[in-house]
């Protein structure tokens, strides 16, 4: 089948797929819906500017709320295990009394 492509328009195909592949990758990477493809002009970026304190704050209140997420898994954690403690506990005092002779 590409014996009557010649090797040159090959390879220059898999050039301009690649070019395509990286334009999109980079349009998906890049700043944002609102400066696709061109120049942000002063407003936009002044608008940007103006929300960057909201979105930083809103950043660290996502950080504080992580933050005590873990703290409730640590404390989950450790009360998970403190009731397999206790049933350890029960289930070893429940085979002790079936095991002892009855009191005559």
């Amino acid at each position: 089948m590409f014996g009557l492509i010649p090797e040159w328009a090959i390879g220059v195909g898999f050039i301009i797929v690649m070019i395509s592949l990286g334009r999109a990758l980079a349009g998906r990477l890049g700043p944002g819906d609102r400066l696709h493809g061109r120049k942000a002009s002063r407003r936009e970026l002044a608008q940007m500017v103006e929300d960057l304190p909201r979105r930083l704050a809103e950043i660290d209140d996502l950080q504080r709320r992580l933050s005590e997420l873990e703290d409730t898994h640590t404390r989950l954690a450790e009360v998970e295990e403190r009731l397999d403690f206790a049933e350890r506990l029960l289930a070893k005092q429940r085979d002790v009394e079936r095991v002892a002779p009855p009191k005559s």
